[in-house]
């Protein structure tokens, strides 16, 4: 007799969902990158993104900075509601805050950091459960979908127009000033280790360019079958955790947003009552 494979339930999926958003937001924390840490930032401006105007016109994120106990306060809210939303995975009420604050966290975090290239994954992964009505969320689902799908391939598409895959020795000037802050604090480590050996090895540095292209592009297949996404989160996951240790760009804030590839097969419309 064939044994049951191994299942997880929607529920308990929801669930380490969320959890992993609440790591990823304690990374932010440890890091020192959280709303209270923000407090008293000299740092200021404003990306070209108009969106952010909506928030800094009225100061909001301004007054937050400026206020350190309401910024330990949203910090504390915000892990709070993710306990909760942990616990009850099906609450769209604390997915609608927790959409609200981490959306909030991330453009007052874009105003005081120097990268305007961050993941704003962790508060777009609740646009799925800000939803009551099961169609409505299933919608949403797709859409999210498609954006994150869209996402990594127009990634892969701006390899292509700038010409970055025609110049063998791209990469490797990239990694050189990636880690230029590690060597100017003589920081000795098995990533910058590797980084000195690959900026001198043009052929093998250009091999995982490419790499990484074909990674970004394959997602491509995601915009026709939902057969491949659990495969397609896998090797996504793989590319961020290699591009941390290569490039030292973290994929905190992302993780549990490509998650959601591994829900993809469980998020159906649902099924219309026929009466007999």
């Amino acid at each position: 007799m064939r044994k049951p494979r191994f299942h997880i339930s929607f529920e308990n999926k929801l669930r380490i969902l969320f959890a992993i958003v609440l790591l990823e937001f304690g990374m932010f924390i440890l890091s020192g990158a959280s709303f209270s840490f923000l407090h008293g930032n000299p740092f200021f401006s404003i990306n070209v993104d108009p969106v952010f105007w909506f928030f800094y016109l009225p100061g909001l994120p301004q007054f937050i900075t400026e206020n350190l106990w309401l910024g330990i306060l949203l910090d504390a809210s915000i892990v709070l509601l993710l306990l909760r939303l942990i616990q009850y995975p099906f609450n769209n009420r604390n997915a609608n805050m927790l959409f609200i604050l981490l959306m909030l966290f991330y453009v007052t975090f874009m105003g005081y950091h120097a990268h305007r290239n961050f993941q704003a994954g962790f508060f777009m992964v609740f646009i799925p459960f800000l939803f009551k009505k099961e169609s409505n969320k299933f919608f949403a689902f797709e859409a999210t979908r498609y954006y994150l799908l869209f996402f990594y391939v127009s990634a892969a598409i701006l390899k292509l127009y700038n010409n970055a895959l025609m110049d063998p020795a791209h990469f490797s000037n990239m990694l050189s000033s990636q880690f230029t802050p590690y060597f100017l604090e003589g920081n000795t480590g098995i990533r910058t280790s590797v980084n000195l050996y690959l900026t001198d090895q043009p052929a093998i540095t250009y091999i995982l360019y490419l790499t990484s292209f074909f990674v970004e592009f394959i997602l491509f297949i995601g915009f026709f079958t939902k057969k491949f996404d659990h495969i397609l989160a896998i090797l996504i996951l793989i590319f961020h955790f290699a591009n941390w240790f290569l490039m030292d760009i973290a994929p905190f804030g992302q993780i549990a947003f490509i998650c959601l590839l591994f829900l993809s097969n469980q998020m159906s419309l649902p099924k219309p009552v026929t009466e007999n």
